[in-house]
């Protein structure tokens, strides 16, 4: 068959839709989230429960001249009143780069920078003792545009300068670069703009700090690390770190919110303070202020072909705004230049990309993980080249995919993958590509459009990230077999995954297996449950270690009945012999083995990307999609109504999980692209609620299909790849592409407004 034709690499192992939902069984935890039972950390209330607030800084840039707590301490009710000089460790935090201070001392970088903070016996005695604390700020000039920030003579948000990263990235010297613009027929310039968005989490920043009686702390926080935020805390507080202890799970919605810590360690402080617990909740507003958001972009492409459609030159030019502080902000920008490269093949690179520090409140984490910014990009430029050479789109990315092994984006080792190919023969066969859009009933108020996207998304850490894991199997006395991780449950079914896995790689029934999970006190250090990376981390340790402990269960099993373990036969609820009957349950192998129960620690290679390429992952996962969008002529109003997406992620391990992550990612893709922006004026911004920042609701969701393409390459080391951002990816591009399918609009800017699209109609002749 020809290399373009999208049935010569045809997936064999697809999942249909209908498929994934006759799989489906309800979560282990619904019956309680249904009934509202579940709750989250910041849910844990107690009679004597003190509550916390904090004072952020009014101003965008300011130094502070003094603090004067005096008043506010001497309120009766008010049991703690904190500022930076109260913490007795290491005021900075964060991840590689440390520069947040938990509350300021001389310096305010954003609105909301934590300044002090009290405890007091009511929330409304709390917000008085605030408004009791006088604070004398010195304002200083507001770096809030990122080109200015880095221009010389702006004002340093930081000491060291308002570049906080930098990559510089090249394929091919100076003649191979002058080659492939020869070579170019077409060429496409554009600059894309894209904005900040917020996670919108059911579940503010917050929790509980609790004194354990013994000169520790117990914290009962919504986080996705809790023993990060444990090693954090201790050292802050110069506390022992075996006297700290987190409990993470489950949490009310993150999506990279809180992969990173916020308020946890001034909690933390006011309870080590007081002696008594101390809730601390931010308001929907002062999450606003304080949280996260994804990084804002500027990012410049020229992209060529040839006159075959053969992709040649790629040039990149990625300016991002970081905010205040640098959280996840030098990772972002990596995974952004790594992803503006795509699954495609080009002769020559040319890829520069900047990260700058301002006063627009904090960027960070957020689910996409700056690869979404620049695929979106990519896509657009793609579609763009392909109608520009009267190619078929789907062709024209069929004709330009690398080799299955051929070296990552960066040039870096990957894990061999037909994914993309996969991906793009499954959406190939789909009604709507091979049909078209129908006829418009209204005689053409109304614009339909189809956007075909293809992305492939990176799993786990980059090199050099924190890619070890820890995980613990043992037997508890009861029977039950314990899989103790210190990942966290944040909706995404990790306990199912859990059981799941254990059913297929251990043998035992589901109901054999006791997920422990998000407790730095019962697991050891699995790290983040962030990057996609907890399915795969699980698969890794239970398919080999968690095999060998199995066989040496059966060893202790044949001891006890004194037969040789090769006689026996494990499946669920214990072992039987060689003709199927039953002969040890593991109830009564615990309670034969009583005080010796048997466990083992497994831990995964902490440097499991082989490639010497800073910043690059190794192993990949793949998406097509297609999107169908209606546009109002009239007003303006896009509507997305359908979205079918072909993943190729290798087993599934959840068909509930992956069915929900792909559906919600999707439309939070959706909301990136069609409604969300959360502007800044002044280093402000401009909407603090849900009022004025609308998000995408179930009245919004398009008719959603998914398939499932479960092959991978009989050597592939690896196994499922992690589900939790790749529709996010997906989305986008898909409705961009459809947009500009149905009206012929260059989406150079999300989201994608109303104004937006009625001013290029009136344009058109």
């Amino acid at each position: 068959m020809a290399e373009s034709d999208p049935m010569a690499r045809e997936p064999r192992q697809v999942l249909d839709h209908a498929t994934l939902v006759a799989r489906s069984r309800p979560r282990a935890d619904a019956d309680a989230k249904l009934r509202g039972a579940a709750g989250y950390p910041s849910d844990r209330l107690r009679p004597d429960q003190l509550h916390g607030a904090i004072l952020g800084s009014p101003l965008p840039h300011a130094r502070v001249l003094a603090i004067d707590t005096s008043i506010a301490a001497a309120m009766p009710g008010v049991r703690a009143v904190v500022t930076a000089a109260d913490i007795p460790g290491p005021a900075l935090y964060v991840l590689r780069h440390v520069d947040r201070p938990a509350l300021c001392s001389d310096r305010l970088r954003c609105v909301g920078d934590p300044v002090a903070a009290v405890a007091a016996d009511t929330p409304e005695l709390a917000r008085a003792a605030l408004a009791a604390i006088r604070l004398t700020l010195e304002p200083l000039p507001v770096v809030d545009d990122p080109e200015a920030a880095l221009a010389s003579g702006a004002t340093p948000v930081h000491a060291a300068g308002n570049l906080l990263h930098r990559v510089d990235h090249r394929r091919g010297g100076e003649d191979a670069r002058a080659a492939a613009e020869a070579a170019c027929v077409r060429i496409v310039e554009t600059e894309y703009h894209s904005p900040r968005q917020m996670h919108v989490c059911l579940e503010t920043e917050g929790g509980v700090a609790e004194p354990d009686g013994q000169g520790g702390l117990v914290l009962w926080w919504g986080c996705q690390n809790p023993e990060r935020d444990r090693q954090v805390i201790a050292a802050m507080l110069r506390l022992p770190a075996e006297r700290v202890r987190v409990v993470g799970s489950p949490v009310g919605g993150s999506y990279g919110a809180k992969d990173e810590l916020t308020v946890q360690p001034i909690a933390a402080l006011l309870a080590l303070r007081s002696g008594r617990a101390v809730r601390l909740q931010l308001s929907r507003p002062a999450s606003t202020d304080l949280g996260v958001k994804r990084h804002a972009m500027r990012i410049r492409m020229r992209s060529g072909c040839d006159a075959d459609g053969r992709l040649r030159l790629h040039e990149v030019d990625i300016l991002a705004d970081t905010g205040a502080y640098a959280t996840h902000g030098p990772e972002v920008l990596d995974a952004a230049v790594e992803h503006s490269v795509g699954p495609y093949a080009w002769d020559a690179l040319v890829i520069q990309a900047r990260l700058a520090y301002t006063n627009n409140g904090i960027a960070g984490a957020f689910r996409g993980f700056g690869a979404v910014q620049s695929q979106w990009a990519l896509e657009q430029q793609i579609d763009r080249l392909a109608r520009a050479c009267g190619i078929d789109p789907l062709d024209f990315r069929l004709r330009n995919l690398v080799a299955a092994d051929a070296p990552g984006p960066l040039g870096q080792e990957v894990v061999a993958s037909e994914g993309p190919r996969l991906a793009l023969a499954q959406i190939a066969r789909h009604p709507l590509w091979l049909e078209g859009p129908p006829p418009d009933p209204e005689g053409g108020r109304y614009r339909l459009g189809t956007g075909l996207a293809l992305v492939h998304r990176s799993d786990g850490f980059a090199r050099g990230g924190p890619n070890g894991a820890k995980l613990a199997l043992a037997l508890a006395a009861d029977g039950r077999i314990e899989l103790r991780v210190s990942l966290t449950e944040m909706g995404q079914s990790l306990a199912d995954a859990m059981r799941a896995l254990a059913v297929r790689h251990l043998g035992c029934a589901e109901d054999d297996l006791r997920p422990v999970i998000g407790d730095s006190a019962l697991a050891p250090d699995t790290g983040a449950a962030a990057a996609s990376r907890s399915t795969t981390i699980l698969h890794r340790a239970l398919s080999g270690p968690g095999r060998a402990w199995m066989d040496d269960l059966t060893r202790l099993a044949g001891a006890q009945l004194g037969v040789p373990p090769a006689s026996l036969r494990f499946g669920p609820g214990g072992w039987s012999d060689a003709q199927g009957r039953s002969c040890l349950t593991l109830g009564a192998l615990a309670c034969s083995l009583a005080g010796a129960l048997p466990e083992r620690l497994i831990e995964l290679d902490p440097e499991e990307t082989p490639s010497a390429v800073p910043g690059a992952h190794w192993v990949f996962g793949a998406c097509a999609a297609l999107a169908r969008v209606r546009i109002d002529t009239w007003t303006g109003a896009l509507q997305v109504m359908r979205l079918a997406i072909a993943s190729a992620l290798g087993p599934v391990v959840s068909p509930m999980g992956l069915l929900g992550q792909m559906e919600g990612g999707a439309l939070m893709g959706q909301g990136l692209a069609t409604t969300e922006h959360l502007p800044m004026q002044g280093g402000r911004y401009l909407a603090r609620n849900l009022d004025a920042y609308l998000v995408p609701t179930l009245a919004d969701a398009p008719r959603a299909e998914l398939w499932a393409i479960e092959d991978l390459l009989p050597d592939d080391p690896v196994g499922p790849r992690g589900a939790g951002e790749i529709a996010v990816n997906i989305a986008v591009p898909a409705i961009a592409n459809a947009v500009s399918a149905a009206i012929g609009m260059p989406v150079d800017r999300l989201p994608v407004a109303p104004d937006d699209l009625l001013d290029f109609l009136e344009r058109q002749p």
